[in-house]
């Protein structure tokens, strides 16, 4: 049954609202036992892979986020590196479209998506995107004008070099 709703959610000829609610409903089946999370993370990987939707990213990084805790505070280590590729290969199509910059036009659901979509890629090891935040962390350093990088993606740039840096890296992060 959930297969017939696939081509809905890729198409968008669902609703927004829609789209929110099966995947927050077929997660709370997996958090219950009623369903497998692997059962969720399917539908995310067929479905949801190109959304564009803030409210429906909002929730659906929600929702990685709680399942990456869960891998952090059990002895599940050797899951955690494949969730992680799982969560770059599912942001990868949103982040392709976003990228760093904001595009001409674009509407403030976009830059606030883009915030939110380099945080996760960034925390769950993101090549690009932790090269990208340090580099435009060095730049900050350099010239500590908090001016000269856009508010949206700030959290974004703090909290990747945060993870991925070194001690030297962290100091300088106080000193912001």
């Amino acid at each position: 049954m959930l297969d017939a709703l696939i081509p809905g959610i890729q198409d968008h000829s669902l609703s927004p609202q829609d789209r929110f609610n099966i995947q927050t409903d077929l997660y709370a089946l997996a958090r219950s036992n009623h369903v497998n999370y692997i059962d969720y993370l399917k539908l995310l990987r067929q479905a949801y892979k190109y959304e564009d939707n803030l409210t429906v990213w909002k929730s659906i990084l929600r929702q990685l986020t709680d399942l990456n805790s869960i891998f952090d505070y059990s002895n599940l280590s050797t899951i955690k590196p494949l969730f992680q590729k799982y969560v770059r290969d599912l942001l990868g199509q949103i982040y392709n479209k976003l990228d760093w910059d904001p595009l001409p036009n674009e509407g403030i659901q976009s830059a606030m998506l883009r915030g939110l979509i380099l945080i996760q890629l960034g925390i769950n090891g993101h090549k690009k995107v932790c090269d990208e935040a340090h580099k435009r962390f060095e730049k900050l350093i350099e010239n500590p004008n908090h001016s000269s990088i856009n508010p949206n993606i700030r959290s974004a740039i703090y909290l990747t070099v945060a993870k991925t840096g070194n001690q030297q890296t962290f100091e300088q992060l106080k000193t912001v």
